[in-house]
């Protein structure tokens, strides 16, 4: 591990030869610090690799994965490579403002393993909203794993917490052997954070807003599925198993996986009534009522469009 290179830059790419140059000049025009950027191919079938190979900076490295393996196995093939003191991911269709990670670094405490800023989204019109989180929503200091926890609920008005982009110690990342789970294609990054806190990172929230992230129609976090949800359900318990859990960790999990529960017997019912199957869709009602309450979502979605 080479104390020359402040932060490695880790994207992780699939198919995104129309966009991945904003994503790596972005990286490569941070201001004050020196980095590494590493591209993981995941197994692209377009031109990705040719658009990264035609940049002409040593600082730039491809890495090709032989087969699909998702976000997560890009992501850890890229840390396992990465020589900086820091590691920041940075998805392909992202990008980040030129000053970001040395404002980061600068407020860094001693002794911080993550440091984690807010963020603001580009939408397909072209505009860049203010900082996503509220001071409430996301609050500067010390973030602990029960508020991560309690955090990334499904059809509430809670800003899920799972969307930040941290900065990792290199150092920490790999004493602890952490890793993302492949098999998780949605909620990756809330479970990497989250085995990082239940490890004992000291993770700092840092009042900076310096990443945008790209909001694109159709994208797996944009539309939840009943398969989704029951593997997140399956999810929790395998991070129940492998982490000894404080009561209000415990308690917090008590709180998301009901609300899980909750989201799952919503989408069923969907379903249900979609396919015109009126007694299921009533029995569900009647077992899940707090989950058939979700119903009136689409009908808020629809006054607002009109309105």
């Amino acid at each position: 591990m080479s104390n020359t290179i402040d932060v490695s830059v880790v994207i992780a790419a699939w198919n995104a030869q129309n966009f991945i140059l904003t994503s790596i000049n972005s990286a490569l025009s941070q201001k004050g610090v020196s980095i590494e950027v590493i591209v993981v191919d995941d197994a692209s079938t377009d031109d990705t690799c040719d658009v990264v190979e035609s940049i002409s900076d040593s600082r730039v490295k491809l890495l090709r994965s032989r087969i699909n393996g998702g976000p997560g196995a890009a992501r850890n093939i890229g840390f396992a490579t990465a020589k900086g003191k820091w590691i920041a991911v940075l998805d392909s269709d992202d990008y980040m403002n030129q000053n970001r990670l040395q404002n980061m670094l600068s407020k860094a405490p001693t002794g911080a393993d993550v440091l984690i800023d807010n963020f603001c989204e580009l939408s397909s019109d072209g505009a860049i909203s203010g900082p996503f989180y509220s001071s409430t929503e996301l609050p500067l200091g010390k973030l602990n794993l029960s508020f991560l926890i309690k955090t990334n609920l499904v059809f509430t008005k809670v800003k899920s917490t799972g969307y930040v982009k941290p900065l990792f110690k290199n150092e920490f990342v790999k004493n602890h052997s952490i890793k993302y789970w492949p098999e998780v294609k949605i909620g990756e990054d809330y479970y990497f954070l989250a085995s990082c806190l239940a490890r004992g990172a000291n993770a700092e929230v840092l009042n900076e807003a310096g990443y945008v992230y790209t909001v694109r129609d159709g994208s797996i976090s944009s539309k939840l599925e009943i398969d989704h949800i029951d593997k997140l359900l399956n999810f929790d318990k395998k991070f129940i198993r492998e982490y000894h859990l404080s009561d209000l960790e415990t308690s917090a999990l008590k709180i998301r996986n009901k609300n899980l529960k909750r989201a799952f017997h919503y989408l069923v019912l969907i379903e249900q009534i979609k396919a015109r199957r009126i007694l299921p869709a009533l029995l569900n009602i009647i077992c899940n009522l707090p989950s058939a309450l979700l119903l009136i979502l689409p009908i808020k979605k629809r006054l607002l469009f009109w309105k």
